[in-house]
Protein backbone atom coordinates (compact mmCIF):
# COMPACT_ATOMS: atom_id res chain seq x y z
CA UNK A 1 0.00 0.00 0.00
CA UNK A 2 2.95 2.28 0.43
CA UNK A 3 4.24 2.18 -3.09
CA UNK A 4 1.82 5.00 -3.93
CA UNK A 5 4.61 7.55 -3.50
CA UNK A 6 6.68 6.23 -6.39
CA UNK A 7 5.51 8.47 -9.22
CA UNK A 8 5.86 11.72 -7.33
CA UNK A 9 9.03 11.39 -5.31
CA UNK A 10 10.94 13.47 -7.84
CA UNK A 11 8.54 16.37 -7.29
CA UNK A 12 8.78 15.90 -3.53
CA UNK A 13 12.54 16.32 -3.57
CA UNK A 14 12.32 19.23 -5.97
CA UNK A 15 10.10 21.01 -3.49
CA UNK A 16 12.67 20.38 -0.75
CA UNK A 17 15.36 22.00 -2.87
CA UNK A 18 13.16 25.00 -3.58
CA UNK A 19 12.55 25.46 0.13
CA UNK A 20 16.26 25.44 0.81
CA UNK A 21 16.50 21.99 2.35
CA UNK A 22 19.79 20.27 1.63
CA UNK A 23 19.32 17.10 -0.36
CA UNK A 24 22.85 16.09 -1.26
CA UNK A 25 26.29 17.39 -1.99
CA UNK A 26 25.81 19.59 -5.06
CA UNK A 27 29.37 19.07 -6.16
CA UNK A 28 28.53 15.49 -6.92
CA UNK A 29 25.53 16.37 -9.05
CA UNK A 30 27.71 18.79 -10.97
CA UNK A 31 30.12 16.10 -12.06
CA UNK A 32 31.26 16.97 -15.56
CA UNK A 33 31.84 13.42 -16.64
CA UNK A 34 28.22 12.42 -16.17
CA UNK A 35 29.03 9.73 -13.58
CA UNK A 36 26.54 11.39 -11.21
CA UNK A 37 23.79 9.78 -13.27
CA UNK A 38 24.95 6.31 -12.26
CA UNK A 39 23.08 4.72 -9.31
CA UNK A 40 24.84 5.52 -6.05
CA UNK A 41 27.25 8.04 -7.57
CA UNK A 42 25.62 10.94 -5.71
CA UNK A 43 27.02 9.55 -2.45
CA UNK A 44 30.15 8.04 -4.01
CA UNK A 45 29.00 4.42 -4.04
CA UNK A 46 30.13 2.05 -6.74
CA UNK A 47 27.41 0.34 -8.73
CA UNK A 48 27.99 -2.91 -6.81
CA UNK A 49 27.82 -1.09 -3.45
CA UNK A 50 24.62 0.65 -4.53
CA UNK A 51 22.86 -2.64 -5.27
CA UNK A 52 23.99 -4.06 -1.95
CA UNK A 53 22.55 -1.01 -0.16
CA UNK A 54 19.31 -1.30 -2.12
CA UNK A 55 19.10 -4.95 -1.07
CA UNK A 56 19.65 -4.02 2.58
CA UNK A 57 16.99 -1.31 2.49
CA UNK A 58 14.40 -3.55 0.85
CA UNK A 59 15.11 -6.44 3.21
CA UNK A 60 14.31 -4.10 6.07
CA UNK A 61 11.17 -2.88 4.30
CA UNK A 62 10.05 -6.45 3.59
CA UNK A 63 10.19 -7.48 7.23
CA UNK A 64 8.48 -4.30 8.44
CA UNK A 65 5.72 -4.89 5.89
CA UNK A 66 5.37 -8.56 6.86
CA UNK A 67 4.68 -7.64 10.46
CA UNK A 68 1.60 -5.69 9.43
CA UNK A 69 -0.35 -8.88 8.77
CA UNK A 70 1.79 -11.92 9.61
CA UNK A 71 0.02 -12.25 12.98
CA UNK A 72 -3.48 -12.03 11.45
CA UNK A 73 -3.68 -15.80 10.95
CA UNK A 74 -1.83 -16.57 14.20
CA UNK A 75 -4.04 -14.54 16.58
CA UNK A 76 -6.38 -17.41 17.61
CA UNK A 77 -3.37 -19.64 18.38
CA UNK A 78 -1.54 -16.92 20.31
CA UNK A 79 -4.58 -15.85 22.32
CA UNK A 80 -5.44 -19.46 23.17
CA UNK A 81 -1.94 -20.12 24.49
CA UNK A 82 -2.14 -17.08 26.76
CA UNK A 83 -5.92 -17.47 27.39
CA UNK A 84 -6.46 -13.79 26.54
CA UNK A 85 -8.55 -13.58 23.35
CA UNK A 86 -10.23 -10.41 24.66
CA UNK A 87 -6.93 -8.56 24.40
CA UNK A 88 -5.92 -10.07 21.06
CA UNK A 89 -6.77 -6.93 19.05
CA UNK A 90 -3.91 -5.15 20.80
CA UNK A 91 -1.42 -7.49 19.15
CA UNK A 92 -2.21 -5.51 16.00
CA UNK A 93 -3.24 -2.19 17.52
CA UNK A 94 -0.09 -1.83 19.64
CA UNK A 95 2.07 -2.29 16.53
CA UNK A 96 -0.06 0.05 14.38
CA UNK A 97 -0.17 2.83 17.00
CA UNK A 98 3.60 2.87 17.43
CA UNK A 99 4.18 2.60 13.67
CA UNK A 100 1.92 5.53 12.83
CA UNK A 101 2.97 7.90 15.57
CA UNK A 102 6.73 7.62 15.03
CA UNK A 103 6.55 8.30 11.26
CA UNK A 104 6.79 12.10 11.53
CA UNK A 105 9.26 11.88 14.41
CA UNK A 106 11.75 9.69 12.52
CA UNK A 107 11.49 12.02 9.53
CA UNK A 108 12.40 14.98 11.73
CA UNK A 109 15.25 13.15 13.46
CA UNK A 110 16.56 11.87 10.12
CA UNK A 111 16.93 15.45 8.91
CA UNK A 112 18.98 16.24 12.03
CA UNK A 113 21.15 13.17 12.64
CA UNK A 114 21.18 11.64 9.18
CA UNK A 115 18.69 9.36 7.47
CA UNK A 116 21.21 6.50 7.38
CA UNK A 117 21.85 6.62 11.14
CA UNK A 118 18.14 6.81 11.99
CA UNK A 119 17.38 3.92 9.63
CA UNK A 120 19.99 1.81 11.43
CA UNK A 121 18.49 2.81 14.77
CA UNK A 122 15.02 1.85 13.56
CA UNK A 123 16.31 -1.54 12.39
CA UNK A 124 18.02 -2.16 15.74
CA UNK A 125 14.80 -1.32 17.62
CA UNK A 126 12.85 -3.61 15.27
CA UNK A 127 15.25 -6.49 15.98
CA UNK A 128 14.94 -5.88 19.72
CA UNK A 129 11.15 -5.81 19.53
CA UNK A 130 11.06 -8.98 17.43
CA UNK A 131 13.19 -10.84 19.98
CA UNK A 132 10.95 -9.66 22.82
CA UNK A 133 7.82 -10.72 20.90
CA UNK A 134 9.22 -14.18 20.21
CA UNK A 135 10.14 -14.68 23.85
CA UNK A 136 6.92 -13.21 25.32
CA UNK A 137 5.57 -15.09 28.33
CA UNK A 138 2.22 -13.30 28.60
CA UNK A 139 -0.22 -11.40 26.41
CA UNK A 140 0.71 -8.11 28.11
CA UNK A 141 4.40 -8.70 27.42
CA UNK A 142 3.62 -9.55 23.79
CA UNK A 143 1.56 -6.37 23.34
CA UNK A 144 4.30 -4.22 24.88
CA UNK A 145 6.89 -5.92 22.67
CA UNK A 146 4.75 -5.28 19.60
CA UNK A 147 4.83 -1.57 20.49
CA UNK A 148 8.64 -1.69 20.50
CA UNK A 149 8.58 -3.55 17.20
CA UNK A 150 6.17 -0.98 15.73
CA UNK A 151 8.53 1.87 16.65
CA UNK A 152 11.32 0.19 14.73
CA UNK A 153 9.10 -0.65 11.75
CA UNK A 154 7.91 2.96 11.56
CA UNK A 155 11.50 4.14 11.43
CA UNK A 156 12.35 1.67 8.67
CA UNK A 157 9.36 2.51 6.51
CA UNK A 158 9.58 6.25 7.11
CA UNK A 159 13.18 6.44 5.89
CA UNK A 160 13.64 3.85 3.12
CA UNK A 161 11.99 5.97 0.41
CA UNK A 162 13.84 9.09 1.56
CA UNK A 163 17.22 7.32 1.51
CA UNK A 164 16.65 6.07 -2.03
CA UNK A 165 16.07 9.66 -3.15
CA UNK A 166 19.49 10.47 -1.65
CA UNK A 167 21.15 7.74 -3.70
CA UNK A 168 19.98 8.30 -7.29
CA UNK A 169 19.27 11.26 -9.59
CA UNK A 170 15.80 12.72 -9.27
CA UNK A 171 14.72 11.54 -12.70
CA UNK A 172 15.45 7.91 -11.73
CA UNK A 173 13.86 7.87 -8.28
CA UNK A 174 10.56 6.38 -9.44
CA UNK A 175 12.32 3.51 -11.19
CA UNK A 176 14.15 2.39 -8.05
CA UNK A 177 11.21 2.96 -5.72
CA UNK A 178 9.31 0.42 -7.80
CA UNK A 179 11.26 -2.22 -5.87
CA UNK A 180 9.68 -1.06 -2.60
CA UNK A 181 6.25 -1.36 -4.20
CA UNK A 182 7.03 -4.94 -5.19
CA UNK A 183 8.21 -5.61 -1.63
CA UNK A 184 4.87 -4.50 -0.17
CA UNK A 185 2.90 -6.63 -2.61
CA UNK A 186 5.08 -9.64 -1.70
CA UNK A 187 4.60 -8.95 2.02
CA UNK A 188 0.82 -8.60 1.65
CA UNK A 189 0.65 -12.01 0.00
CA UNK A 190 3.25 -13.85 2.09
CA UNK A 191 2.41 -12.41 5.54
CA UNK A 192 -0.84 -14.26 6.28
CA UNK A 193 0.49 -17.46 4.69
CA UNK A 194 3.69 -17.46 6.74
CA UNK A 195 1.78 -16.64 9.92
CA UNK A 196 -0.51 -19.60 9.31
CA UNK A 197 2.29 -22.00 8.48
CA UNK A 198 4.41 -21.00 11.48
CA UNK A 199 1.56 -21.16 14.00
CA UNK A 200 0.22 -24.48 12.66
CA UNK A 201 3.39 -26.44 11.94
CA UNK A 202 6.18 -24.87 14.01
CA UNK A 203 5.30 -22.18 16.55
CA UNK A 204 3.67 -18.77 16.33
CA UNK A 205 6.88 -17.40 17.87
CA UNK A 206 8.59 -17.89 14.50
CA UNK A 207 6.40 -15.07 13.17
CA UNK A 208 8.90 -12.92 15.07
CA UNK A 209 12.01 -15.09 15.18
CA UNK A 210 12.19 -14.98 11.38
CA UNK A 211 13.05 -11.29 11.74
CA UNK A 212 16.05 -12.20 13.89
CA UNK A 213 17.39 -14.33 11.02
CA UNK A 214 17.08 -11.67 8.31
CA UNK A 215 17.02 -8.20 9.90
CA UNK A 216 20.68 -8.38 11.03
CA UNK A 217 21.64 -8.85 7.36
CA UNK A 218 19.83 -5.62 6.47
CA UNK A 219 21.48 -3.84 9.41
CA UNK A 220 24.98 -5.08 8.56
CA UNK A 221 24.68 -3.95 4.94
CA UNK A 222 23.48 -0.45 5.77
CA UNK A 223 25.94 0.03 8.66
CA UNK A 224 29.00 -0.84 6.58
CA UNK A 225 27.96 0.24 3.08
CA UNK A 226 25.59 3.21 3.46
CA UNK A 227 27.16 6.64 3.93
CA UNK A 228 25.10 9.76 3.33
CA UNK A 229 26.19 13.37 3.53
CA UNK A 230 26.31 14.87 7.01
CA UNK A 231 24.07 17.64 8.25
CA UNK A 232 26.28 20.70 8.73
CA UNK A 233 23.73 22.76 10.67
CA UNK A 234 23.55 22.99 14.45
CA UNK A 235 22.15 19.61 15.47
CA UNK A 236 21.67 20.57 19.08
CA UNK A 237 19.59 23.61 18.18
CA UNK A 238 17.47 21.59 15.75
CA UNK A 239 16.95 18.86 18.32
CA UNK A 240 15.86 21.32 20.97
CA UNK A 241 13.37 22.90 18.56
CA UNK A 242 11.55 19.63 17.87
CA UNK A 243 7.81 19.76 18.53
CA UNK A 244 7.83 17.73 21.74
CA UNK A 245 4.56 19.14 23.05
CA UNK A 246 2.77 18.39 19.79
CA UNK A 247 4.15 14.86 19.81
CA UNK A 248 2.91 14.30 23.37
CA UNK A 249 -0.54 15.67 22.53
CA UNK A 250 -0.89 13.49 19.45
CA UNK A 251 0.47 10.30 21.02
CA UNK A 252 -1.36 10.83 24.31
CA UNK A 253 -4.66 11.64 22.63
CA UNK A 254 -4.55 8.64 20.29
CA UNK A 255 -3.57 6.19 23.05
CA UNK A 256 -6.25 7.49 25.44
CA UNK A 257 -9.00 7.14 22.83
CA UNK A 258 -7.85 3.65 21.85
CA UNK A 259 -7.73 2.56 25.51
CA UNK A 260 -11.23 3.91 26.11
CA UNK A 261 -12.60 2.07 23.08
CA UNK A 262 -10.84 -1.15 24.06
CA UNK A 263 -11.92 -1.03 27.71
CA UNK A 264 -15.54 0.02 27.16
CA UNK A 265 -17.98 -2.86 27.68
CA UNK A 266 -15.10 -5.34 27.88
CA UNK A 267 -12.68 -4.64 30.72
CA UNK A 268 -14.91 -2.00 32.34
CA UNK A 269 -18.55 -0.90 31.80
CA UNK A 270 -19.02 2.00 29.38
CA UNK A 271 -20.16 4.43 32.16
CA UNK A 272 -17.03 3.64 34.20
CA UNK A 273 -14.98 6.73 35.02
CA UNK A 274 -11.82 5.23 33.56
CA UNK A 275 -13.48 4.69 30.18
CA UNK A 276 -15.11 8.11 30.10
CA UNK A 277 -11.92 9.77 31.34
CA UNK A 278 -9.82 8.18 28.59
CA UNK A 279 -12.28 9.13 25.86
CA UNK A 280 -12.80 12.71 27.04
CA UNK A 281 -9.12 13.23 27.75
CA UNK A 282 -8.09 11.79 24.41
CA UNK A 283 -10.53 13.92 22.41
CA UNK A 284 -9.39 17.02 24.34
CA UNK A 285 -5.71 16.36 23.57
CA UNK A 286 -6.43 15.79 19.86
CA UNK A 287 -8.55 18.97 19.78
CA UNK A 288 -5.70 21.01 21.28
CA UNK A 289 -3.14 19.63 18.82
CA UNK A 290 -3.92 21.90 15.79
CA UNK A 291 -3.97 25.00 18.00
CA UNK A 292 -0.52 24.17 19.35
CA UNK A 293 0.88 23.49 15.88
CA UNK A 294 0.17 27.10 14.85
CA UNK A 295 2.36 28.42 17.65
CA UNK A 296 5.50 26.28 17.56
CA UNK A 297 8.56 27.04 15.45
CA UNK A 298 8.96 23.58 13.90
CA UNK A 299 5.50 21.92 13.96
CA UNK A 300 5.01 18.17 13.68
CA UNK A 301 2.23 18.79 11.10
CA UNK A 302 2.42 21.97 9.02
CA UNK A 303 -0.60 24.20 9.88
CA UNK A 304 -1.00 25.01 6.17
CA UNK A 305 -2.34 21.51 5.63
CA UNK A 306 -4.91 21.96 8.38
CA UNK A 307 -6.40 24.93 6.48
CA UNK A 308 -6.61 23.26 3.05
CA UNK A 309 -10.12 21.83 2.56
CA UNK A 310 -9.15 19.57 -0.33
CA UNK A 311 -6.25 18.03 1.57
CA UNK A 312 -8.38 17.60 4.69
CA UNK A 313 -11.11 15.89 2.67
CA UNK A 314 -8.68 13.43 1.09
CA UNK A 315 -6.91 12.88 4.42
CA UNK A 316 -10.27 12.04 6.03
CA UNK A 317 -10.93 9.59 3.18
CA UNK A 318 -7.49 8.03 3.79
CA UNK A 319 -8.43 7.58 7.46
CA UNK A 320 -11.51 5.52 6.61
CA UNK A 321 -9.63 3.67 3.87
CA UNK A 322 -6.93 2.59 6.33
CA UNK A 323 -9.55 1.58 8.90
CA UNK A 324 -11.37 -0.59 6.35
CA UNK A 325 -8.40 -2.27 4.69
CA UNK A 326 -6.26 -3.21 7.69
CA UNK A 327 -9.22 -4.30 9.85
CA UNK A 328 -10.47 -6.64 7.13
CA UNK A 329 -6.98 -8.08 6.61
CA UNK A 330 -6.81 -8.66 10.36
CA UNK A 331 -10.25 -10.18 11.00
CA UNK A 332 -11.14 -12.09 7.82
CA UNK A 333 -8.60 -14.85 8.66
CA UNK A 334 -10.13 -15.05 12.15
CA UNK A 335 -13.58 -15.49 10.61
CA UNK A 336 -12.27 -18.33 8.45
CA UNK A 337 -10.74 -20.06 11.48
CA UNK A 338 -13.52 -19.52 14.03
CA UNK A 339 -16.57 -19.89 11.76
CA UNK A 340 -15.44 -22.07 8.85
CA UNK A 341 -13.06 -24.10 11.04
CA UNK A 342 -10.07 -23.51 8.76
CA UNK A 343 -6.54 -24.19 9.86
CA UNK A 344 -4.24 -21.21 10.32
CA UNK A 345 -2.54 -21.96 7.00
CA UNK A 346 -5.80 -22.31 5.09
CA UNK A 347 -7.09 -19.03 6.52
CA UNK A 348 -4.00 -17.34 5.05
CA UNK A 349 -4.72 -18.91 1.67
CA UNK A 350 -8.23 -17.50 1.99
CA UNK A 351 -6.82 -13.95 1.82
CA UNK A 352 -5.12 -14.53 -1.55
CA UNK A 353 -8.17 -13.42 -3.61
CA UNK A 354 -8.09 -10.09 -1.80
CA UNK A 355 -4.39 -9.66 -2.52
CA UNK A 356 -4.97 -10.57 -6.16
CA UNK A 357 -7.70 -7.95 -6.35
CA UNK A 358 -5.45 -5.28 -4.82
CA UNK A 359 -2.77 -6.00 -7.42
CA UNK A 360 -5.25 -5.84 -10.31
CA UNK A 361 -7.01 -2.74 -8.97
CA UNK A 362 -3.84 -0.73 -8.43
CA UNK A 363 -2.47 -1.74 -11.85
CA UNK A 364 -5.65 -0.73 -13.69
CA UNK A 365 -5.81 2.53 -11.75
CA UNK A 366 -2.19 3.35 -12.65
CA UNK A 367 -3.01 2.71 -16.35
CA UNK A 368 -6.03 5.04 -16.18
CA UNK A 369 -3.98 7.79 -14.53
CA UNK A 370 -1.25 7.45 -17.14
CA UNK A 371 -3.65 7.53 -20.10
CA UNK A 372 -6.29 9.99 -18.88
CA UNK A 373 -4.17 12.10 -16.49
CA UNK A 374 -6.80 11.80 -13.77
CA UNK A 375 -6.65 10.03 -10.43
CA UNK A 376 -9.65 10.87 -8.24
CA UNK A 377 -11.99 8.86 -10.47
CA UNK A 378 -9.94 5.79 -9.49
CA UNK A 379 -10.58 6.50 -5.82
CA UNK A 380 -14.29 7.09 -6.42
CA UNK A 381 -14.84 3.87 -8.38
CA UNK A 382 -12.62 1.94 -5.97
CA UNK A 383 -14.49 3.30 -2.96
CA UNK A 384 -17.78 2.24 -4.55
CA UNK A 385 -16.50 -1.31 -5.06
CA UNK A 386 -15.13 -1.37 -1.50
CA UNK A 387 -18.47 -0.25 -0.09
CA UNK A 388 -20.31 -2.83 -2.21
CA UNK A 389 -18.12 -5.73 -1.07
CA UNK A 390 -18.04 -4.58 2.58
CA UNK A 391 -21.83 -4.28 2.60
CA UNK A 392 -22.32 -7.79 1.18
CA UNK A 393 -19.97 -9.23 3.80
CA UNK A 394 -22.61 -8.64 6.51
CA UNK A 395 -24.39 -11.68 5.02
CA UNK A 396 -21.51 -14.00 5.94
CA UNK A 397 -22.30 -16.89 8.26
CA UNK A 398 -21.29 -20.52 8.79
CA UNK A 399 -23.29 -21.59 5.71
CA UNK A 400 -21.83 -19.00 3.31
CA UNK A 401 -20.45 -20.71 0.17
CA UNK A 402 -16.70 -20.49 -0.33
CA UNK A 403 -17.21 -19.25 -3.87
CA UNK A 404 -19.08 -16.22 -2.53
CA UNK A 405 -16.22 -15.29 -0.20
CA UNK A 406 -13.70 -15.60 -3.05
CA UNK A 407 -15.71 -13.36 -5.39
CA UNK A 408 -16.36 -10.76 -2.71
CA UNK A 409 -12.69 -10.63 -1.68
CA UNK A 410 -11.59 -10.13 -5.29
CA UNK A 411 -14.07 -7.23 -5.67
CA UNK A 412 -12.97 -5.82 -2.30
CA UNK A 413 -9.30 -6.02 -3.25
CA UNK A 414 -9.85 -4.38 -6.64
CA UNK A 415 -11.65 -1.50 -4.95
CA UNK A 416 -8.96 -1.07 -2.32
CA UNK A 417 -6.21 -1.19 -4.95
CA UNK A 418 -7.88 1.56 -6.96
CA UNK A 419 -8.40 3.72 -3.87
CA UNK A 420 -4.80 3.14 -2.83
CA UNK A 421 -3.58 4.50 -6.14
CA UNK A 422 -6.09 7.32 -6.44
CA UNK A 423 -6.26 9.15 -3.11
CA UNK A 424 -2.61 10.04 -2.56
CA UNK A 425 -2.09 11.08 -6.20
CA UNK A 426 -5.19 13.29 -5.97
CA UNK A 427 -3.82 14.98 -2.86
CA UNK A 428 -0.48 15.59 -4.58
CA UNK A 429 -2.11 16.91 -7.75
CA UNK A 430 -4.19 19.36 -5.70
CA UNK A 431 -1.17 20.65 -3.76
CA UNK A 432 1.14 23.53 -4.65
CA UNK A 433 4.49 22.25 -5.86
CA UNK A 434 6.40 23.41 -2.79
CA UNK A 435 4.07 21.49 -0.41
CA UNK A 436 3.94 18.11 -2.14
CA UNK A 437 6.45 16.51 0.21
CA UNK A 438 4.65 17.74 3.32
CA UNK A 439 1.28 16.65 1.93
CA UNK A 440 2.52 13.17 1.11
CA UNK A 441 3.78 12.57 4.63
CA UNK A 442 0.62 13.98 6.19
CA UNK A 443 -1.78 11.87 4.12
CA UNK A 444 0.14 8.63 4.74
CA UNK A 445 0.31 9.43 8.45
CA UNK A 446 -3.49 9.90 8.63
CA UNK A 447 -4.01 6.57 6.85
CA UNK A 448 -1.76 4.86 9.40
CA UNK A 449 -3.79 6.39 12.23
CA UNK A 450 -6.93 5.04 10.55
CA UNK A 451 -5.36 1.57 10.61
CA UNK A 452 -5.19 1.79 14.40
CA UNK A 453 -8.71 2.98 14.99
CA UNK A 454 -10.21 0.48 12.56
CA UNK A 455 -8.77 -2.53 14.37
CA UNK A 456 -9.64 -1.08 17.80
CA UNK A 457 -13.26 -0.23 16.87
CA UNK A 458 -13.79 -3.61 15.20
CA UNK A 459 -12.54 -5.37 18.33
CA UNK A 460 -14.81 -3.28 20.55
CA UNK A 461 -18.04 -3.95 18.65
CA UNK A 462 -17.16 -7.61 18.04
CA UNK A 463 -16.04 -8.65 21.53
CA UNK A 464 -18.84 -6.73 23.28
CA UNK A 465 -21.47 -8.42 21.10
CA UNK A 466 -19.77 -11.81 21.51
CA UNK A 467 -19.94 -11.58 25.29
CA UNK A 468 -23.63 -10.66 25.37
CA UNK A 469 -24.55 -13.27 22.72
CA UNK A 470 -22.76 -16.05 24.59
CA UNK A 471 -24.77 -15.14 27.69
CA UNK A 472 -27.96 -15.89 25.71
CA UNK A 473 -26.84 -19.50 25.11
CA UNK A 474 -27.44 -20.38 28.76
CA UNK A 475 -23.73 -21.01 29.29
CA UNK A 476 -22.24 -20.66 32.74
CA UNK A 477 -20.11 -17.57 33.50
CA UNK A 478 -17.04 -19.78 33.71
CA UNK A 479 -17.77 -21.23 30.25
CA UNK A 480 -18.19 -17.74 28.79
CA UNK A 481 -14.94 -16.56 30.31
CA UNK A 482 -13.23 -19.69 29.01
CA UNK A 483 -14.46 -19.05 25.46
CA UNK A 484 -13.34 -15.41 25.61
CA UNK A 485 -9.91 -16.53 26.75
CA UNK A 486 -9.32 -19.60 24.59
CA UNK A 487 -11.29 -19.60 21.34
CA UNK A 488 -9.69 -22.80 20.03
CA UNK A 489 -10.80 -24.99 22.91
CA UNK A 490 -14.51 -24.93 22.09
CA UNK A 491 -14.23 -27.93 19.72
CA UNK A 492 -13.13 -30.15 22.61
CA UNK A 493 -15.03 -28.60 25.53
CA UNK A 494 -18.61 -28.69 24.19
CA UNK A 495 -20.84 -31.25 22.46
CA UNK A 496 -21.52 -30.87 18.73
CA UNK A 497 -24.87 -29.08 19.17
CA UNK A 498 -23.51 -26.48 21.57
CA UNK A 499 -20.39 -26.08 19.44
CA UNK A 500 -22.53 -25.30 16.39
CA UNK A 501 -24.45 -22.63 18.30
CA UNK A 502 -21.21 -21.07 19.51
CA UNK A 503 -19.90 -20.92 15.93
CA UNK A 504 -23.12 -19.19 14.85
CA UNK A 505 -22.57 -16.74 17.71
CA UNK A 506 -19.10 -15.94 16.40
CA UNK A 507 -20.56 -15.25 12.94
CA UNK A 508 -23.35 -13.02 14.31
CA UNK A 509 -20.94 -11.12 16.56
CA UNK A 510 -18.52 -10.44 13.71
CA UNK A 511 -21.44 -9.07 11.70
CA UNK A 512 -21.21 -5.93 13.85
CA UNK A 513 -17.64 -5.55 12.66
CA UNK A 514 -18.65 -6.02 9.01
CA UNK A 515 -21.31 -3.31 9.43
CA UNK A 516 -18.64 -1.03 10.87
CA UNK A 517 -16.38 -1.72 7.87
CA UNK A 518 -19.28 -0.94 5.55
CA UNK A 519 -19.77 2.37 7.37
CA UNK A 520 -16.07 3.18 6.89
CA UNK A 521 -16.30 2.29 3.20
CA UNK A 522 -19.44 4.42 2.78
CA UNK A 523 -17.70 7.38 4.43
CA UNK A 524 -14.71 6.81 2.14
CA UNK A 525 -17.01 6.87 -0.91
CA UNK A 526 -18.81 10.06 0.15
CA UNK A 527 -15.56 11.86 0.94
CA UNK A 528 -14.05 10.83 -2.40
CA UNK A 529 -17.05 12.41 -4.14
CA UNK A 530 -16.40 15.66 -2.26
CA UNK A 531 -12.86 15.95 -3.60
CA UNK A 532 -12.00 17.99 -6.67
CA UNK A 533 -10.63 16.20 -9.73
CA UNK A 534 -7.30 17.68 -10.90
CA UNK A 535 -5.72 16.78 -14.21
CA UNK A 536 -1.99 16.19 -14.28
CA UNK A 537 -0.04 18.46 -16.57
CA UNK A 538 1.74 16.72 -19.42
Amino acid sequence: MEHQEVDHTERILTSDVEKGHPVEDESISADEGGTCHLPGARVRLTKKQFWWVLLGLNLGMLLAALDFNIVATAVPTISSEFSEYRKSAWIGTGFFVAFALVLPLFAKLGAIFGNDHMFNLGTAIFILGSGLCGGARSMDMLIASRVVQGIGAGGIYGLVNVIITDLVPLKDVGKYLTFTGMVWVLADVAGPLLGGVFSQYVSWRWCFYVNLCISPISLAITVFALRLSKNTTNRKRQFLHLDYCGTLLLVGGAVCILLGISWGGNTFPWPDGRVIGCLVGGVTLIFLFPFLERRVKDPLVDPILLRNRTILTIAAAEFFFGANMISLMYYIPQFFQLVFGDTATLSGVGLLPMMLGITVGSTVAAFITSRREVSLINAQIGAGLTALASGLMVRWNAQTPRAETVVLLIILGMGQGAVMSGLLLSAQAATPKELIGITTGFVIFVQAVGDNFGVAFFAAVYINELRSSLAELALSPSDIEGILRDVQSIKHRFPAEVYGRIVDTYARSMRNGWWLMFACAAALFLLSLCGKQHKFKS
